[in-house]
């Protein structure tokens, strides 16, 4: 079974948007680094220390949430290999002012057995218009999720940031004369609530880590031609304490685009 990551943003979704509606009128865009015309696709090659496949996303349909009105994300396949075909599929984008935007409810797996949801609305996830190491957004939450006879509790922080252009850039047999890419970072600490010995306690599992880093180089009039992902943390062990997921999990990979259609 695949293991589904975030998003980017960041490796595995599932997402709902709310207030669909097939018409609407779209905002002003300049498309430079994602053009937005219904049946555009992409096709990525993924390569992975464990998850390898191919992946096809395309835009069908728009979608309205919070008066705005958003192409809608498709897959090929129900579930996609990687992280950034994941981020964004059944999810919404929009683009203003050179900027692309998010939204939508991305369920997160860092681990097997180890589900939760981070809703977004409006994340940007490029600017072409941003400096290098600008920070584009930040949305920042806590939650807790039951499992078993433990309560985990969730503190977390999803970043973009934009990095400097560059030229000449090389991904795969392909080479692209401006590319910009993109930074998503998941930073997550987790603590565990349980009764040991019968006096309930809450213990530190994970301090702050960056769980998530994925960088998505985006190519002028194109969109997304490569995406490099890092998913990695370690949780602290306790005696008496079993939780039912890995103690520490590391996973890189890439995605690079093999084949597309813009109109």
């Amino acid at each position: 079974m695949k293991r589904i990551y975030l998003l980017g943003v960041l490796s595995l979704f599932a997402i709902s948007c709310s207030n669909d509606d097939d018409g609407g009128n779209s905002n002003n865009q300049t498309e430079n680094f994602l053009p937005l015309a219904e049946g555009n696709y992409w096709v990525y090659d993924v390569q992975g220390t464990s998850l390898n496949g191919r992946d096809s996303v395309y835009f069908s349909g728009d979608t309205v949430i919070n008066n705005n009105t958003y192409k809608k994300v498709k897959s090929k396949d129900p579930i996609a290999t990687g992280f950034f075909s994941n981020a964004i599929t059944n999810n919404g984008i929009r683009q203003e002012n050179g900027k692309i935007y998010l939204s939508g409810t991305a369920g997160l797996n860092i681990a097997e057995n180890l589900p939760f949801s981070i809703n977004i609305t409006d994340f940007i996830i490029f600017d072409e218009n941003a400096s290098a190491n600008q920070q584009l957004s930040l949305t920042e939450d806590s939650f807790s999720q039951d499992l078993g006879e433990y309560t985990l509790l969730f503190d977390y922080k999803l970043s973009s940031k934009a990095k400097s252009p560059l030229t000449n850039f090389t991904s795969g047999s392909e080479q692209y004369s401006t590319v910009t890419p993109t930074e998503i970072t998941l930073n997550l600490s987790i603590k565990v609530s349980t009764t040991i010995q019968g006096f309930p306690v809450t213990l530190t599992l994970m301090e702050p880590q960056n769980v998530v880093v994925s960088t998505q180089y985006y190519a002028e009039q194109i969109g997304v031609v490569k995406s490099i992902t890092d998913i990695t943390y370690n949780l602290s062990q306790f005696p008496g304490v079993e939780l039912p997921i890995p103690a520490t999990s590391s996973e890189h990979q890439e995605e690079v685009l093999v084949d597309y259609n813009i109109e």
